[in-house]
């Protein structure tokens, strides 16, 4: 075999490996956030990349979301700003028993 031959091979298979180890998990993940944030309601407790923690109270036509976070405050957030989406169980303080 020529040299040629043999370094175009090595170049295939590892372009080939970075395909499957790096791009597609990548797209699988972005695909799946795009899907998340087309498919937030009213209610759903959500994260923002910043750390805000927050109820949907409002899903506004386009790219922005009404977020309350706290009694009778709501902020107009970006959708693509939106972390995750969490139960209502993980954004609750815990509770702490009174000594006594």
């Amino acid at each position: 075999m020529p040299t040629e031959l043999i370094i175009v091979l090595y170049v295939l298979v590892f372009a080939g490996l970075i395909f499957l180890i790096a791009i597609r998990p990548q797209r699988r993940r972005r695909r799946a956030m795009q899907e998340l944030k087309a498919t937030i309601q009213e209610g759903a407790d959500i994260v923002t990349t910043g750390g805000i923690y927050g109820t949907v109270t409002e899903v506004e036509d386009g790219e922005t979301v009404l977020l309350e976070v706290a009694e009778d405050l709501d902020i107009r957030i970006a959708k693509s700003s939106i972390a995750r989406v969490v139960s209502r169980e993980d954004s609750a303080a815990p509770e702490h028993a009174e000594a006594g």
